[in-house]
């Protein structure tokens, strides 16, 4: 379905135009990259949300690619504890509690994986949630490099990997038209999840979210979908 592949990348471009994106040029220091002690809490229960999905999962259809997916990111808090450790951030204890942003992100992967279907799941957790650890790998890699803090095999399986798996089940949700309730609803999905990622992101340098526009109707020529109405337990979204 090129039209929600198109769509993703119109949202996650929004979110690389944040300030997370903008501030890894003013990075002059180990030090500055204080977001890792919040990378290790989304990384950690990512994983568990991913273990869980398969774990709950009783359509054959899904079952197998779940299972790979959650197979190929088993070991990445490990991977990166280690990284933290060897360059100094964690200094002996624990990484810092998670802010509220993280937290509602990672709540939406959770809720995610126990209620929604294998399609949905694929949406939110796959194509959008992927996408975007896709570009903020290739944003902060290089940052690493040119403070010669890049080293082990965490941030490099994860070059390799997130394109593969922001399409992992992609194929298995149909052929969904945008004009359709179904279509209707990944769209609400997307926006959703891109608009908690944002929050996330921008809480990680201090800074607030802007309101990601929902994108024009004409760019897919079918209605937009409703704006959720804002809720005391997400108050980082802004509608």
């Amino acid at each position: 379905m090129e039209w929600l592949l198109d769509l993703s990348e119109r949202y996650r471009a929004q979110l690389r135009s944040g300030p997370f994106f903008q501030s890894l040029a003013q990075v002059q220091r180990p030090s500055d990259l204080k977001w890792v002690h919040q990378l290790i809490h989304q990384s950690r229960e990512f994983t568990s949300a991913l273990c869980l999905r398969y774990s709950l999962c009783k359509d054959r259809n899904y079952q197998g690619i779940f299972a790979e997916h959650a197979v190929q990111e088993a070991d990445h808090p490990d991977l990166l504890l280690g990284w933290m450790e060897k360059y100094g951030f964690l200094d002996g204890s624990e990484p810092q509690p998670a802010s509220p942003a993280t937290v509602n992100s990672l709540a939406f992967c959770w809720r995610s994986a126990v209620r929604d279907t294998c399609d949905v799941q694929v949406i939110g957790l796959n194509l959008l949630s992927e996408g975007v650890a896709l570009d903020f790998y290739t944003a902060v890699i290089p940052v690493l490099e040119r403070l010669d803090i890049l080293s082990g095999n965490y941030w490099k399986v994860h070059r390799e990997v997130d394109n593969v798996h922001l399409t992992m089940g992609l194929d298995r949700c149909g052929d969904v038209r945008p004009e359709s309730s179904t279509g209707r609803y990944y769209q609400q999905v997307l926006w959703h999840s891109a608009s908690l990622y944002n929050a996330m992101l921008s809480s990680w340098v201090n800074q607030p979210a802007k309101t990601l526009a929902v994108l024009p109707a004409e760019m897919l020529g079918v209605p937009l979908p409703a704006k959720r109405k804002s809720s005391p337990t997400d108050p980082q979204i802004l509608t």
